[in-house]
């Protein structure tokens, strides 16, 4: 009877983290900020007009492409190839962005540019999963501290 409840405190720890690895929201399909719903003072970034497209995010991975408008049609413009870590990976041509699960349906992300922008940003997923609401403190090139709110919804 001993060993039986061995075996299954070993499968329970086990399964534990499996289990936890799928109770997360994945980032997964494609997104489009929504103008109507995103607040950005003036004197902002401003957001993006294209897709982004989160190729894989598992739960501990994640990768992502965000896309720009050029004369040419939609281009690649920033990649980023990570994991829900809190570890810094490159984005872009000159920062870094941390991401980490706060919750089932939460993540925080973080973001550094190497001339001295950056932004702390908490993520929630609502609308059965099919919008992102992004609520960030910014701070820009100027050195000004700004709140903002970016919506993304999900295209697939």
């Amino acid at each position: 009877m001993m060993s039986l409840r061995l075996v299954l405190a070993a499968l329970i720890a086990f399964a534990a983290p499996a289990l936890g690895a799928e109770s997360y929201v994945s980032q997964k399909g494609q997104w489009i900020v929504n103008k109507a719903e995103t607040k950005v003072p003036a004197g902002g970034f401003t957001p993006a007009e294209a897709p982004m497209v989160v190729s894989d995010d598992d739960g501990k991975t994640l990768k992502f492409v965000v896309y720009a408008i050029t004369d040419t049609g939609l281009q690649p413009d920033i990649n980023f190839d990570g994991a829900y870590d809190g570890q810094a990976y490159a984005f872009g041509k000159n920062g870094t962005r941390t991401f980490r699960h706060l919750s089932a349906n939460s993540f925080r992300s973080d973001w550094k540019s190497s001339d001295g922008q950056s932004a702390s940003e908490t993520v929630t997923f609502a609308a059965g999963n099919n919008k992102m609401r992004v609520e960030g403190k910014r701070v820009g090139a100027d050195g000004k501290m700004y709140d903002y709110v970016q919506v993304w919804d999900r295209l697939q």
